[in-house]
């Protein structure tokens, strides 16, 4: 599926995205407006430090780290 927001992700676990809402291995984030969604993906999913900050990154970092899946 395409890109909605045109970003260049850091994130390794986004998958797409599209007008409010954020989709990632770990799940969907669902935004009110515009303006949240832009500050959220600027601080974290096409942040190359931030996404580590992301708590849906971290647990999924934990996970692969617990269970040696890629």
């Amino acid at each position: 599926m395409g890109c909605y927001s045109h970003r260049a992700w850091a994130c390794p676990f986004f998958t797409w995205d599209e007008r409010l809402c954020i989709h990632c291995e770990g799940g969907v984030v669902k935004f009110k407006d515009r303006e949240a969604i832009v500050g959220y993906i600027d601080q974290h999913c096409a942040c190359g430090v931030g996404w580590k900050e992301c708590s849906i990154a971290i647990y999924l970092n934990s996970y692969y780290e617990r269970t040696g899946k890629p």
